[in-house]
């Protein structure tokens, strides 16, 4: 039906440049999409297939009416005359067209039909994936935070306009030649899952960052995308993943039954600090995780900033082995029974949430940035203190896990007693710490009137200005200033 051989190819550099997608050639299946070609718009040069999955394949193309490079997916042969494929392909395609507008979600430019055969046109993305990045060597941690900001940002998005992924991994992260990431999939047709499981490196890939709730059967949330974005930041910042390999059913069990190890144990050079946004972001109970995924990328960014000392070992005993939790235990059958359901729901690759899915995000979250944190600091000053319990430090330090544990009111008097015990003129960058986990304590206290003047003062410190006008702002606001 088609026309494979194009009168116009783009040459071997401008293919050099197609995007690394989800679907992976496959053998035979692929060799036989090449040789079949695909039918597209006059418009549309192809220049050669990108990929085929279960359900589409993926096309090299130059949109020659707006002179552009583009890739052009197209649902399956064997689909095209089944009305239920044909409609959810183009219900999701136009889904994923709402969402184009965020700068860090792949954009869709058409959606169409030809010879009844539906087709997406998006923007070609030359710079690899997330997982090739990783591949190559660990990345720089100021890399890893500012990608992994990114992909917050437009799950956020997706998230309150009522969008669900379903499958955030590393393969779905994607770039472009600038190194500006995008997800991808969102709201794409995606490969039948028990197709997936004729290949073990396709169910490996999803199967380590599908959320327990999903395995278990249950709905996809917006915490289970938030789920499987703390298995990217685990993997990326520690190389490896945190309940490691295996089948499916191996991999579910082991996080039904047991805690992830802390980071700092796989990777002993991150601050502890880093191990209870961590351990929340991966939290088996979906309400326990963080509220956005910014603002877990946001923990993320202030635990490696402020570095907080470990706990004395009578305390916190370091481990050595994985806690088992056996009141979570999860018979077998009942994972076989959640298989089944994900085998169903993941050939749509999309849910659009119900009003009472709840998890809602706080689009007033700002992110440091790259530059905040290389802004210069101001220089430090010794403050003499009584004894190490109650050192401004330590106060800051408690404060700060109890802001992060969400328990603000507890938060504040403690955060407090870390402010006045400095001078109101200290330049000392604990009390700018202190200022900043005060004002953001009170403002999700709901006491933003009280915070914007902690917040104004932690502005006369140079370092992280961005972080801190974002959280001022959003205080302002609050108080309909």
């Amino acid at each position: 039906t088609g026309c494979a051989q194009a009168k116009s190819r783009l040459s071997p550099g401008e293919l050099g440049k197609a995007p690394a997608m989800e679907h992976s050639v496959r053998g035979r299946n692929a060799h036989d999409a090449s040789a079949r070609g695909v039918d597209l718009p006059d418009r549309y040069t192809v220049g050669g297939l990108i990929g085929v999955g279960g359900m589409a394949s993926i096309w090299a193309a130059e949109d020659r009416q707006l002179r552009r490079l583009v890739a052009i997916k197209v649902l399956a042969e064997q689909f095209a005359d089944q009305p239920n494929f044909v409609a959810r392909f183009e219900r999701e395609a136009r889904t994923a067209a709402s969402l184009s507008g965020q700068p860090h979600v792949v954009t869709i430019y058409d959606v169409g039909e030809h010879d009844g055969r539906p087709f997406i046109v998006m923007e070609r993305l030359s710079g690899g994936t997330f997982a090739d990045r990783m591949s190559a060597g660990r990345p720089d941690r100021e890399e890893i935070l500012r990608w992994l900001g990114e992909a917050a940002s437009a799950l956020d998005f997706a998230h309150e306009k009522g969008v669900v992924h379903r499958d955030v991994k590393p393969r779905n992260l994607l770039f472009d030649d600038h190194g500006r990431l995008v997800v991808a999939d969102f709201g794409i047709a995606r490969a039948a899952f028990e197709d997936s499981l004729t290949a073990s490196g396709e169910l490996l890939g999803t199967a380590a960052y599908i959320a327990p709730e999903q395995v278990a059967g249950g709905a996809a949330t917006p915490a289970s995308d938030r789920y499987a974005l703390a298995v990217v930041a685990y993997e990326a910042l520690t190389g490896g993943l945190p309940f490691g390999g295996g089948t499916l059913i191996e991999i579910a069990t082991k996080r039904s039954q047991m805690d992830p190890p802390r980071p700092s144990e796989r990777a002993p050079e991150l601050p502890p600090a880093v191990d209870d946004v961590m351990l929340r972001a991966l939290h088996a109970d979906p309400a326990q995780r963080w509220p956005s995924a910014t603002e877990f990328v946001e923990a993320l960014e202030r635990a490696f900033a402020q570095g907080a000392p470990p706990p004395p070992p009578t305390m916190q005993p370091p481990m050595t082995v994985q806690r088992v939790r056996p009141h979570r235990s999860v018979p077998v059958a009942a994972i076989l029974l959640g298989l089944a359901a994900v085998a169903i729901g993941t050939i749509v690759g999309l849910t659009v949430l119900r009003d009472d899915s709840g998890g809602g995000t706080r689009a007033d979250r700002g992110r440091v940035t790259t530059q905040d944190r290389r802004e210069q600091m101001q220089p430090r000053q010794r403050t003499p203190t009584k004894n190490a319990v109650d050192s401004p430090a330590a106060l800051n330090d408690q404060g700060f896990q109890l802001m992060n544990a969400g328990r603000y009111d507890d938060a504040i008097p403690v955060l407090q007693r870390a402010v006045a015990a400095f001078p109101a003129d200290s330049t000392e960058l604990t009390y700018a710490y202190a200022l900043y986990n005060l004002g953001r304590s009170l403002r999700l206290a709901g006491r933003a009137g009280e915070a914007i003047p902690i917040l104004e003062r932690r502005l006369q410190f140079a370092n992280q200005r961005g972080v801190v006008k974002r959280e001022l702002a959003a205080a302002r606001r609050a108080t309909g200033g």
